[in-house]
């Protein structure tokens, strides 16, 4: 497959923030028009060195590259795999950070809190409308294949969509071959209008659903994209719905986070909890003005210790690597459901946890 496929599919996952003073670094360093075969997800320097090492010469492999690289760095990459025409590297950047897909986001989800929104504002996320005419026998099936891919939500509601009957016409090739009518005349059917609408993440499968559950050899689908749309931004904060023992909640996000917390002190004040996956320091900051009961963030490097004493409630800090882990493993899982559906033959490898060059692919395929 080209890796040009798997730029889209980044850029998907991790989508450029329509704001000027906010600049993620998207370019792609390599020829996109080569084919590929393997997938990595890279988080420093030396585990990308240690995929360029081991280049084959006769497969194409994608690097993402999970971590900032400035335009030096980035042109130091460029001559370091100069003469290299099969592997193609692109910085993930951290758009996907703010989403709902996000590791903040994740956690949030997971412990379950209630009205959560981001702890800094920065958007909202597309939505999108896809639409296609379908014949009324075959309505209710491709509707649910749409539902099946994550159509069709507002809220508390699922399986939302509107149908509106019309009629739709054709004139087929000799080379056609429509489900309808025949080859080579003007045809004129009945048809429903149908209308869905999906979230950004979920677009192309929603489409991809719809043309396989489609009657017709070329179905008609538009997608137009919405205003609105759910909030996105740095981390995320929202209450508890009840007292939870702040182990348990240690607990669940070291499952998340495939890692135990390497800093952990206080006693809960309240039912209030902010996620934090960027700077720490500045996740410190924010913490203390809003005065939180809970605060998980990345590790501070005993920061946290300093404003224990000013601080009523529990810090719970983690490895670093963990979160940009969290960003690859997600990304990882995608291109696998799009491989597998799609038929690419791609072979998807994740870093591992530790941060040297010979602890490097971690292939669960």
């Amino acid at each position: 497959m080209k890796a040009e496929v798997i730029n889209a599919v980044i850029d998907d996952f991790s989508p450029p923030l329509e704001r000027e003073s906010f600049s993620f670094q998207s370019g792609v360093v390599g020829d996109s028009g080569i084919e590929v075969s393997r997938f990595y997800a890279a988080l420093n320097p030396l585990q990308l060195h240690g995929i360029i090492s081991r280049l084959s010469p006769e497969e194409g492999v994608y690097v993402a590259y999970f971590g900032e690289l400035t335009e030096d760095e980035r042109l130091l990459i460029s001559m370091g795999i100069k003469g290299r025409k099969n592997i193609v590297i692109k910085c993930v950047g951290e758009a996907w950070r703010y989403h709902s897909w996000g590791v903040a986001s994740g956690i949030a989800k997971d412990i379950e809190l209630v009205d959560s929104k981001p702890v800094k504002p920065l958007g909202y996320e597309a939505s999108f409308k896809v639409v296609t005419f379908v014949p009324p026998e075959h309505l209710a099936h491709v509707r649910e294949a749409a539902f099946g891919a994550g159509a069709g939500r507002y809220g508390q509601y699922s399986k939302c969509s509107f149908s509106a009957a019309g009629k739709g016409t054709f004139l087929g090739s000799k080379e056609s071959q429509p489900k309808y009518g025949q080859a080579g005349r003007f045809e004129e059917i009945q048809e429903e209008r149908l209308e869905v609408v999906s979230p950004y993440d979920r677009v192309m499968r929603v489409v991809q659903a719809m043309r396989k559950a489609h009657p017709y050899e070329e179905p008609v689908i538009e997608v137009y994209r919405l205003h609105g749309g759910k909030m996105f931004g740095e981390g995320r904060i929202g209450n508890l719905a009840q007292d939870v023992d702040v182990n348990f909640i240690s607990q669940r996000i070291s499952a998340i986070l495939k890692s135990r917390p390497v800093y952990m002190s206080g006693k809960p004040s309240g039912k209030t909890v902010m996620i934090w996956d960027g700077d720490p320091v500045e996740g410190l900051k924010e913490c203390a003005l809003r005065n939180v009961s809970i605060y998980v963030g990345r590790d501070s490097n005993g920061m946290s210790k300093i404003i224990g004493n000013l601080f009523s409630g529990v810090i719970i800090e983690f490895p670093s690597y963990c979160f940009n882990m969290a960003g690859a493993r997600e990304l990882v899982y995608t291109l696998r459901k799009r491989s597998k559906q799609e038929d690419w033959g791609l072979r998807t490898f994740l870093p591992s946890k530790g941060q040297g060059e010979k602890e490097l692919i971690d292939e669960r395929s």
